[in-house]
């Protein structure tokens, strides 16, 4: 459900004051997210925001788990499935670093995609109630709530920006979500845009799958070149040999190519973190590539994507990238994904001017 820039700023603002952190804000607007930004010898090693300690199993204890909204999208989306995940033990700031803990996507759904779901509808009949997010804080303070995973499974999820040189003219790439997605249907996003979790059913493999930039590459290949997710693969690494990532990995050895982190984002809607990413592809013929008529390595989505819904835009200037799109496109995505777009934009714009 799309709300209306009134709602959003109510939303926005309601939340601001629960848990008391200071909103993303871009040129003017407000939202729903905080961020907790890398340090400055961060920024080109992603899995710098990770604490190398692996995962282990999260308490169960869940202060609050919507069997109904459960069931809702189980029965409406038969498709889903019940993959494991890394999810939130608790962050640190100084520096930026996160650890993790090993939890079901059933449960996230249950216990943080819930939390929005209910304060969408509330707003929407005009009321800004929130029984479930009370509950909730009767168990855990907000303002433990917005550093630590506590008494609810906080699936981890990573959103990437791309942007690459076409040519010439560095541009990024937008799609929308299809309905093969749990939440957010319909909606722009960064491509690709990812749960993070294990490579292995039984994280057999944890100094490897426990890795930012292995989860992104993966899913590089999985929503821009339609690899097929491999749910009981026992083969951490079966993707590296994918011609698409052969040549990826080519150009990031040569420095044609890098993966950045921008942040992790606390989404207030969801209770959920997300680690913001940038990859820049520096190199003027790759997007030339992967369109070719008779590529080795087509650029094709995934069912997760719209088909057909894929911009690309130029990006150096903001006026000249909103043009491709409708209106108030922050209202048309989730709004970590905005904090993903923007964050990423501006550090791209950086790293592109230093070529100058």
């Amino acid at each position: 459900m799309v709300l209306d820039t009134y709602d959003y700023k109510n939303i926005t603002d309601y939340l601001q004051h629960l848990y008391q952190c200071t909103p993303f804000s871009r040129d003017g607007v407000e939202h729903p997210v905080t961020v907790y930004y890398p340090s400055e010898a961060q920024i080109r090693d992603v899995d710098s925001v990770i604490d190398p300690y692996p995962p282990t199993q999260e308490d169960t204890d869940f202060a609050v788990y919507d069997y109904s909204y459960l069931h809702t999208l189980q029965n409406s989306k038969p498709s889903l499935f019940n993959g494991r995940t890394f999810t939130l033990n608790f962050i640190r700031t100084n520096p930026l670093r996160m650890r993790g803990a090993l939890g079901d996507y059933f449960d996230m759904l249950a216990t943080c995609a819930t939390l929005e779901h209910e304060l969408r509808d509330a707003v929407a009949e005009g009321w800004m109630r929130a029984p479930s997010r009370a509950q909730y804080h009767r168990h855990v303070e907000p303002k433990d709530a917005i550093l630590r995973g506590s008494r609810r499974s906080a699936a981890i999820g990573i959103g990437t920006l791309t942007v690459f040189n076409d040519k010439g003219t560095y541009k990024t790439i937008l799609a929308r979500r299809s309905n093969k997605t749990a939440f957010d249907s319909g909606m722009y996003h960064v491509l690709p845009a990812m749960m993070f979790q294990p490579t292995t059913p039984e994280f057999s493999h944890p100094d490897h799958e426990w890795s930012i930039k292995h989860q992104v590459l993966r899913e590089v290949l999985e929503e821009m070149f339609n690899m097929p997710e491999q749910l009981h693969n026992e083969q951490w690494d079966f993707f590296y040999q994918h011609p698409a990532m052969v040549y990826l990995q080519a150009l990031m050895d040569s420095g044609q190519a890098q993966l950045y982190v921008t942040g992790i984002i606390l989404n207030l809607l969801t209770l959920r973190p997300e680690v913001s990413t940038l990859l820049l592809i520096r190199d003027p013929e790759w997007y030339t590539r992967i369109t070719a008529p008779d590529s080795d390595m087509p650029f094709m989505t995934a069912d997760e994507t719209v088909k057909g819904s894929v911009v690309v835009a130029p990006m150096m200037r903001d006026s000249e990238f909103l043009a491709h799109f409708p209106e108030n496109l922050y209202m048309r995505m989730p709004a970590q994904a905005t904090a993903t777009l923007w964050l990423g934009i501006d550090l791209a714009r950086e790293e592109i001017m230093r070529e100058v």
